[in-house]
């Protein structure tokens, strides 16, 4: 594969993501994804020639970045980031996560990535059990954020010091 092509190909999932996040899974076409990415009309559906292989790689695109993400900063810092600064990709990741046709359409690929975050998840707080919970809890922190609106940094530290002590308090 030429260099390039990875390229694209990262600059189309970039876009599908924008598209998704913007627009909804219903926006999600060939078309817009070239459009958004500023491509030639056909570029996108000789990459990703199906729809489900578009939307896999704008799910991978968003597991990759938000793994990166959050191993990379602040657990305060990564939300604020996904709500204000990316929040585009944070819509796109519950559409994505929510939509039942996209959830059919993706098959087990979903299932492999949300493992990533588990594996990750697991790391932290010491067990699966825990990791899932724990993403469970922050996932309703983001749509909490999304929906309503963002809150302080305080507030943000104060939620994660709460989930911190949900997830790691003995039982």
């Amino acid at each position: 594969m030429d260099v390039r092509d990875g390229d694209r190909k990262t600059r189309l999932a970039d876009a599908a993501i924008e598209v998704i996040g913007t627009g909804g899974v219903r926006a999600l076409t060939h078309r817009a994804v070239d459009t958004r990415a500023g491509l030639p009309q056909g570029t996108c559906s000789y990459h990703f020639p199906s729809r489900a292989a578009l939307l896999t790689a704008a799910l991978t695109r968003i597991a990759v970045l938000d793994l990166a993400d959050s191993s990379a900063r602040d657990l305060a810092d990564v939300l604020r980031a996904w709500v204000l600064g990316d929040a585009a990709r944070t819509r796109a990741r519950f559409m994505l996560m929510l939509d039942p046709q996209v959830r059919a359409e993706l098959g087990p690929s979903a299932a492999r990535l949300a493992d990533g975050f588990v594996e990750q998840g697991t790391a932290l707080f010491g067990s699966p059990e825990r990791a899932r919970l724990a993403i469970a809890l922050i996932d309703g922190l983001l749509l909490d954020e999304l929906i309503r609106g963002a809150v302080t940094d305080e507030q943000r530290v104060a939620r994660l010091a709460a989930v911190q002590e949900i997830v790691t308090a003995r039982r």
